[in-house]
C-alpha cells in the first residue's frame, strides 16, 4: 500500500470514528487505546477509574498512606471489588465512589462525568483545593455528593444536578452566589449543608421548589435577605451567622409547619417574634440569640 493510500485510510478511520461518536453519542472516554468501545460498560468504567487513580497518584506523589485508590489493581477485570468502589449488580455499572479521609490533596479529577451511572460520590475529609470543575456539574445521575471538610474555593455550578438528594459542601472556602449551588430542579433534594463557607447572595426563591427538603444548614456564610415562603416545610433549619435581616413574618409559620429545630442566631432580624411559632407542634429547638428579635 502506498504512503498516500495509508494516509487516506488513516484519515478515513479518524473521520469514521468521529462520525460514530457524533451519531451514537459515545463519549470521548469510550475510545480507549485506539479501539472503539460501543456503548457504556463496566470496562469503560474500569478504565476511567484507573485514569482517576493515576491522576490522584500524580497529585499526591509523596503521601505514605494513599487510601483506597492505591489498591485499585489494573490486572483486575472488574473494579467492583476495589475498596471504595460500588457497583449495581443489575446494571453491571459503577455507581459509587467513596474516597473520604484518603489523604487526597490537589484538585478534583475532571472526567467524573464519564462515569455515567455514578450516583454516589464522597470526597470528604481530605485537603482537596482549587475550584469545583464544570465536569462535576455534568454528573446528572448524582444523588449523593459530599465534598465537605476540604479547602475548595472559587466558583462552582451545580444547577444541572437535578437528581441530587444529599448535598454537603460544608467546611470549605467556596465563594459564589448561592443560586449556583442548588439544582434548578431541586424537587429531589432532601439534605443541603453548605455551612462554613463564603457563599453570598439572597436566598429568597432558591429553595422554594425544593418540596422534599428536610434538612438545611446555611450557617456561617455571607448570605442576606429575608425568610422565604415554604421555609416551614423543612424539619431542621440553621441560618446562623449570616446577614439575614428584617422582621420574621407571621405567615411564615403555617398550620402545616414541619419545623423541629430552627436557628436564626447571629443575624440582623428585628421586631416581635411571631406567636404563630406555636403552629410548629414538633419544634424542639429554637435559637434566637444575637438578633434583635423580641417576644
Amino acid at each position: 500500500m502506498s504512503e498516500d493510500e495509508t494516509d487516506h485510510h488513516s484519515s478515513f478511520r479518524v473521520v469514521w470514528l468521529s462520525f460514530l461518536i457524533l451519531v451514537t453519542g459515545i463519549s470521548r472516554t469510550e475510545v480507549i487505546r485506539g479501539r472503539l468501545v460501543i456503548g457504556e460498560s463496566l470496562e469503560t468504567d474500569r478504565e476511567i477509574l484507573l485514569q482517576l487513580k493515576s491522576f490522584l497518584q500524580s497529585e499526591n506523589p509523596v503521601v505514605v498512606n494513599q487510601g483506597n485508590y492505591s489498591n485499585w489493581n489494573s490486572n483486575d477485570l472488574s473494579p467492583c471489588n476495589w475498596p471504595g468502589v460500588f457497583c449495581d449488580n443489575a446494571t453491571n455499572r459503577v455507581t459509587g465512589i467513596d474516597l473520604s479521609d484518603c489523604n487526597i490533596s490537589g484538585t478534583i479529577f475532571q472526567n467524573l462525568s464519564a462515569l455515567t451511572a455514578l450516583s454516589y460520590l464522597d470526597l470528604s475529609g481530605n485537603t482537596i483545593g482549587g475550584v469545583i470543575p464544570e465536569d462535576l456539574g455534568r454528573c446528572q445521575n448524582l444523588k449523593f455528593l459530599n465534598l465537605s471538610h476540604n479547602i475548595i474555593y472559587g466558583e462552582l455550578n451545580l444547577t444541572g444536578l437535578r437528581n441530587l438528594e444529599i448535598l454537603d459542601l460544608s467546611l470549605n472556602r467556596i465563594q459564589v452566589d448561592i443560586r449556583l449551588t442548588v439544582p434548578e430542579d431541586c424537587r429531589n433534594l432532601v439534605v443541603a449543608n453548605i455551612s462554613n463557607n463564603n457563599f453570598t447572595g439572597e436566598v429568597g426563591g432558591v429553595f422554594e421548589k425544593c418540596w422534599n427538603l428536610k434538612y438545611l444548614d446555611l450557617s456561617t456564610n455571607n448570605l442576606v435577605g429575608d425568610i422565604w415562603p415554604g421555609f416551614d416545610r423543612i424539619q431542621e433549619v440553621s441560618l446562623s451567622d449570616n446577614g439575614f435581616s428584617g422582621t420574621v413574618p407571621t405567615w411564615i409559620f403555617t398550620q402545616n409547619c414541619s419545623l423541629r429545630a430552627l436557628d436564626l442566631s447571629e443575624n440582623e432580624f428585628f421586631g416581635e417574634f411571631p406567636a404563630e411559632i406555636s403552629n410548629c407542634k414538633d419544634l424542639e429547638v429554637l435559637t434566637l440569640w444575637g438578633t434583635g428579635l423580641q417576644g
